[in-house]
């Protein structure tokens, strides 16, 4: 490939097209000034075989060095002397622009094979095909937000308020718009008949204020398909972007919901970098209340009572549209900003690292990035074995409520033995794999370091936290990547077997001295040990430790204190509560947190858990009793008793399939005559007599108190069985009274058991 000139900082954007134009749009690190400019790239594709261009004749030229710049077609030899495997892909294709390369490809494919209609290149074997803005970012050795810190490029919040959640139903009423330069407004249509000059107002408000990022939550699934939806309708163009005719489109990547692309600003969704972190409920009010970050006052509105209250109280929509967007931009400084960092790192487009696969879409383009700066043919893929990866070691040691936990993890597990041993896939003739990953696992600490550092401002340790977060990412796939086997292109299964059996046996050690040292282990995995010292010594100690047992580990492998809690609830592995020493609960596994959990049922949970915790039995009975009660007399309402759930099918599927098959959620949509479709999110609950139905009175009463008050034993009390003796756990809540010989409660503790014989290998 032919050398390109030194590349310049901050780019934001890169809209490369199919005919060889290239939009880039840099943000100056200094002034703040946008840059756009306009070039042009060839097409290049690394290839196995030259045989589907034959039929160019004297039209391609072959030799070992890059294409000259009057060259229609080249195929760069990167192994003249033929010392390579037959499967690798040996040349580097380019052509006039992407298009030119691809069809001829193509047009030789369907000769050569004798094909009625053109094949897509994708289906055919022999090729390495990167994306078009990557293929620019690669050939010119960039990447994204260069000398950029995550606030420098303009990013813009807008949220929609709408009558219907489907634009052939609804339109919109509010738009609530801000931005990171100052921009905090609202759009407003009271009557149908201003809809349409919302929608320009806020296409003009875009061109306006000129932002690289736009953003919200659920920004891909609902707010551009509804406001373009309702664009077209008035037949307004919407266009948003700063190219071309600047309307956005939809991009199939395999996720639940399309992926949006606009020319020359990059869409991101929150609600995609949230989904990431398996918090109980990724909607964006839950996501703040988790991060502490809702406003001062925040309004909260049901969706179906914001048209309702807009109304008769518009100041009150009003604030929590503003508050909505006030969330995002917050959200997004959270969420966003690790992707932000990764690229830099990666040859791919911000907009597309919040859904890109931290293997496949992250690692894997350093990794061809890196074979063609070097001039070298990317190596085949392993050709597949018969037995599958063994991964690594999870082990429940003891279950039930213990006393004094501590955390101990062994930093980077995998990255580091890859790091301390020299792993890498043996097809890696560069060794780029694991100097790649040694690379980043060193620069990491680093600024995992810096992030605590409190001489550091605040704005520069969220800035080395961001990127520390980035660089984990990429190094904590590279595990991932080599066990992936031929669904990577550099996947190597027995190299990955030795890092997981070297983890195995670094873990063992790890647990074996612990144990002579008097702790009681509770769960080992890769990501660390959680122990009982079974008696208060203090942090002090526990550091302490910890430090003795990672001076008994191999150079490179370090043990790290990560943190102390007074009690622990050991349900079953990854499950468990902690009652930290500030008296906060720590709940992780779906056991007991839940984006299917109804209200009344987490409320009497985090009460009864907090209760146990404590050694307060009483306080579980009380936290049990006051629920049931509340059920009986009705005093909690509909909303806290229903449960959200995600809809696979659209009506009409449904409609096919439902004489021979009822679903009960479906059931119950149907009867409501709801226009479902596939991704929606409907609330149900049990109704009295009326069975699963959806909720359209979320203050009302009229749910099924013995049902719920069944499920608050099943579905939540069941949770607490491992931490009391059976006849304890049955006295507490099997509601049958009060008994003649019954136990007092005051008497009753919490306990643990060992647990034998639990471990077992991921695979």
């Amino acid at each position: 490939m032919a050398s390109s000139p030194p590349p310049r900082p901050g780019i934001v954007s890169v809209h490369a097209q199919a005919d060889g134009t290239v939009h880039v749009w840099r943000r100056d690190p200094h002034s703040g000034t946008s840059l756009p400019e306009t070039t042009r790239q060839r097409g290049w594709i690394y290839a196995r075989h030259l045989g589907d261009l034959t039929h160019l004749g004297d039209g391609l030229t072959v030799s070992p060095d890059a294409a000259q710049a009057q060259a229609a077609y080249h195929a760069q030899d990167l192994a003249p002397d033929g010392q390579v495997d037959e499967r690798a892909y040996r040349y580097l294709l380019s052509g006039p622009s992407p298009r030119h390369l691809e069809g001829e490809i193509q047009r030789g494919a369907m000769m050569a094979r004798g094909l009625s209609s053109r094949p897509l290149l994708g289906d055919l074997s022999g090729y390495l095909r990167l994306g078009y803005a990557e293929q620019y970012l690669i050939a010119t050795r960039q990447t994204y937000h260069q000398g950029l810190t995550f606030d420098q490029p303009v990013r813009l919040q807008f949220d929609l308020e709408t009558t219907a959640l489907s634009p052939d139903e609804g339109r919109i009423f509010l738009i609530a718009v801000r931005d990171n330069r100052g921009l905090d407004t609202l759009l407003e249509a009271r009557r149908a008949a201003q809809e349409a000059g919302i929608i320009e107002a806020f296409l003009d408000l875009v061109q306006e204020r000129d932002p690289d990022v736009i953003e919200n939550h659920f920004i891909h699934g609902f707010d551009l398909p509804f406001i373009t939806a309702r664009a077209r309708r008035h037949g307004i163009p919407f266009r948003l972007g700063r190219a071309g005719n600047g309307v956005p489109w939809t991009v199939d990547d395999g996720s639940r919901t399309p992926l949006w692309a606009c020319p020359g600003r990059e869409i991101l969704d929150t609600l995609d970098a949230v989904r990431r972190l398996n918090l109980p409920s990724s909607g964006l009010k839950a996501a703040a209340r988790h991060f502490g970050i809702a406003p001062e006052g925040r309004v909260y509105l049901e969706g179906a009572q914001i048209v309702e209250t807009y109304r008769d109280q518009p100041k009150l929509v009003r604030a929590y549209a503003r508050q909505d967007v006030q969330e995002v931009d917050a959200l997004a400084r959270i969420v966003l900003a690790p992707a932000f960092a990764l690229a830099r790192l990666t040859p791919r487009p911000y907009h597309r690292l919040t859904r890109a696969g931290p293997a496949k879409g992250v690692l894997e383009p350093m990794l061809i990035r890196a074979y063609v700066e070097a001039g070298r043919p990317f190596p085949a893929s392993e050709r597949g074995h018969a037995e599958p990866h063994r991964g690594g070691h999870v082990q429940l040691h003891a279950e039930g409520v213990l006393q004094h936990i501590v955390k101990a993890d062994v930093a980077s597990m995998y990255p580091s033995i890859i790091r301390a041993e020299g792993i890498g896939p043996g097809q890696d003739e560069l060794n780029v794999f694991h100097s790649t990953v040694s690379d980043l696992t060193t620069q990491r600490l680093t600024h995992k370091q810096q992030a605590r550092d409190p001489e550091l401002s605040e704005a520069e340790r969220r800035e080395h936290h961001a990127v520390q977060d980035a660089m984990k990412l990429v190094v904590n796939a590279a595990y991932g990547y080599l066990g992936a086997g031929r669904l990577a292109r550099l996947g190597d299964r027995e190299a990955a077997d030795r890092v997981t059996a070297r983890g195995r046996a670094i873990l063992q050690q790890v647990t074996s001295a612990l144990e002579s040292r008097g702790v009681q282990l509770i769960e080992s995995d890769t990501d660390g040990v959680y122990f009982s010292t079974q008696g208060n010594t203090g942090e002090a100690a526990e550091r302490a430790l910890i430090a003795q047992v990672s001076a008994t580990l191999p150079d490179g492998i370090t043990l790290e204190f990560d943190g102390r809690a007074q009690a622990m609830l050991s349900h079953q592995v990854k499950n468990y509560v902690l009652l930290r020493y500030d008296g906060t609960l720590d709940l992780s596994g779906a056991s007991f947190e839940s984006s299917r959990s109804e209200r009344y049922g987490s409320q009497f949970l985090r009460a009864a858990l907090a209760a146990l915790l404590r050694g307060d039995v009483p306080g579980v009975q009380a936290a049990f009793e006051d629920t049931g009660t509340r059920l009986t007399g009705r005093t909690f309402t509909n909303a806290d008793v229903s449960t959200r759930v995600r809809i696979g099918k659209t009506r009409e599927a449904y409609e096919r399939t439902r004489a021979q098959r009822r679903e009960a959620h479906l059931e119950a949509a149907w009867r409501a005559g709801l226009d479902f479709r596939v991704g929606d999110r409907i609330e149900l609950y049990i109704r009295e007599r009326q069975g699963l139905t959806v909720l359209t009175d979320p203050g009302g009463h009229d749910y099924d108190a013995a049902h719920y008050r069944a499920a608050l034993v099943q579905n939540y009390a069941t949770r607490l069985r491992k931490a009391l003796v059976p006849a304890d756990w049955e006295q507490l809540f099997s509601g049958r009274g009060a008994g003649l010989f019954d136990r007092d409660v005051q008497s009753m503790r919490a306990g643990w058991r060992p647990v034998q014989d639990s471990g077992k290998a991921g695979r």
